[in-house]
């Protein structure tokens, strides 16, 4: 058992049922165990990769939409 596990188990046995958001608050952001304060989660190391990391292909075709989005709006002025 993880000593996070340990923690949630020890504190459902003293006080009882914990909401879900204290659950979740306490599984990524415990200052000691936390899943966000234990790793870096994000990158080509982490668990999760963003597509901007992973090509600037993203970016273009985000361009290319908003350009076909204004086109198809009859080309707007900026307010």
């Amino acid at each position: 058992m993880t000593r996070l596990k340990a923690r949630i188990v020890e504190l459902i046995g003293a006080a009882g049922p914990i909401p879900v958001n204290q659950y979740m608050a306490l599984c990524l952001f415990d200052p000691r165990d936390g899943y966000y304060t234990t790793r870096e989660p994000f990158g080509a190391a982490g668990d999760f990769v963003t597509a901007p990391e992973i090509s600037q292909m993203f970016g273009e075709l985000v361009a290319v939409w908003l350009y076909e989005a204004w086109l198809a709006n009859g080309r707007p002025m900026p307010v």
